[in-house]
């Protein structure tokens, strides 16, 4: 039973793949919020953030608390440190991720061994060959990337809520407008997918 062997096996280490996902968002986040406070220190942050409110205000109000009001290789870094950890965070999710793939198949393939080393010489009998050679390369691969897609859309889901999230709170208007596109897309792109099955059904 391939879904009581995933309980078993994952655990609370699939959690630490979303963590991961969730970290590398922030970073990417803040390393794109950095990019504000970089343009309006070319214009004097003194000036511009009497001019903000909300979110925008805060974030000028942090970076004047760093010391990096007028520094503009400060804020420079900033932003390289964020992105740089963000890759190094995406990595380790990545490295991970793949560990637990490659362990969990090797999991699944030694299950499925020690169940035919068990079972009777009838039921051998009433199955052909291609049953098992299908049962034991096949089906556990395509467990595998059940998996895998499981992971890889969740963490993309975690990365669009937070920069999501974000583009709110610095400009509801810009995420409003953000979050309409992208649903637009969204139909557009499962509006195509279904006009190219349908094609590929005719053919």
């Amino acid at each position: 039973n391939y879904t009581k062997l995933f309980q078993k096996y994952l655990g609370l280490r699939i959690y630490l793949i979303f963590i991961l996902s969730l970290l590398a968002a922030i970073a990417e986040g803040f390393g794109i919020l950095m990019l504000f406070p970089l343009l309006e220190t070319l214009d004097g942050v003194e000036q511009m953030s009497e001019s903000e409110d909300g979110f925008n205000k805060f974030l000028l109000e942090i970076i004047k608390f760093l010391g990096l009001s007028e520094s503009i290789s400060g804020i420079l870094i900033l932003i390289t440190l964020a992105f740089v950890f963000k890759g190094l965070v995406t990595f380790c999710a990545l490295g991970f991720n793949a560990y637990l793939i490659g362990d969990l198949l090797k999991k699944l393939k030694g299950s499925l061994f020690d169940k035919y080393s068990q079972m009777s010489y009838g039921y051998y009998a009433s199955k052909d060959t291609g049953h098992f050679t299908n049962l034991i390369n096949e089906q556990p691969t395509k467990a595998i990337d059940a998996f895998r897609q499981l992971t890889t859309f969740s963490g993309q889901l975690i990365n669009t809520i937070v920069l999501m999230t974000l583009a709110f709170f610095m400009t509801w208007i810009f995420g409003l407008m953000a979050l309409s596109v992208g649903i637009l897309l969204l139909i557009l792109f499962m509006s195509l997918n279904s006009y190219v099955r349908k094609l590929s059904r005719i053919n």
